[in-house]
């Protein structure tokens, strides 16, 4: 089948969100992650302009999770972070001729289709879209006409690499500033997201302001910075 393809890399759950390890434990942390995946995944079943769903992982409740949503697994042989999973995912795309691919990280739960369907239009004129962070210069949304336009270099400052990268290839990108699909989850000010969407994220951020309020100076003021 050809058409839009999403692609989501997701690491093993138990290894996700390290950076807020300060402040959740490891059981918290795994819990924030299986939720803004449902999250993900749940909003992607929703895109019409897409043809399907491709999960690049070997984590069994991410593998759950992508059944009940109806997505394709591929399996992550290598689990060498995300570039290795977007490669493995894009080879697995390649025998699919006229696949295009939009690479969507399992940790942005306030897109919405609305975005993910304006990257596909976007994808009609250009072989290469870009969807920045909103906050630390990373890249939440890259899409790709045909799959194989450009390697992928998520990481720190990836949207300058990725800018770099399709530029180097003669592909000047389309870049789109999305509010919901702009916000992950990285550091603990992201908690306090106040875009739309991602119910099951949302209902484990109450249950943990529940469980352990803080007041705002308790956090770290670079974190505090919008």
């Amino acid at each position: 089948m050809s058409g839009h393809w999403a692609l989501v890399p997701v690491k093993r759950l138990e290894r996700a969100k390290s950076r807020l390890s300060p402040l959740l434990g490891a059981a918290e942390r795994m819990e924030l992650a299986g939720a803004m995946l449902r999250d993900v995944l749940g909003m992607l079943a929703d895109v019409e302009r897409l043809d399907g769903i491709a999960l690049i992982t070997n984590d069994p409740q991410a593998m759950h999770l992508a059944r009940l949503a109806g997505a394709t697994i591929v399996p992550d042989r290598i689990e060498a972070g995300t570039n290795e999973a977007v490669l493995q995912g894009l080879e697995w795309l390649r025998p699919r001729a006229g696949a295009s691919a939009i690479v969507v990280p399992g940790d942005i739960p306030f897109a919405t289709a609305a975005e993910i369907n304006a990257v596909a239009e976007a994808m009609d004129s250009h072989a290469v879209v870009l969807a920045p962070a909103l906050r630390d210069g990373g890249t939440n949304l890259l899409g790709m006409k045909p799959s194989d336009a450009m390697l992928p270099a998520f990481g720190e400052s990836s949207f300058a690499r990725h800018l770099a990268a399709a530029r180097a290839a003669g592909i000047e990108p389309r870049i789109l500033h999305l509010e919901g699909a702009g916000h992950d989850i990285d550091v603990s000010s992201d908690l306090f997201c106040s875009a739309e969407g991602g119910t099951a994220t949302r209902l484990f951020l109450e249950r943990l302001a529940q469980r352990n309020p803080m007041p705002a100076t308790a956090w770290p003021k670079e974190e505090l910075q919008p």
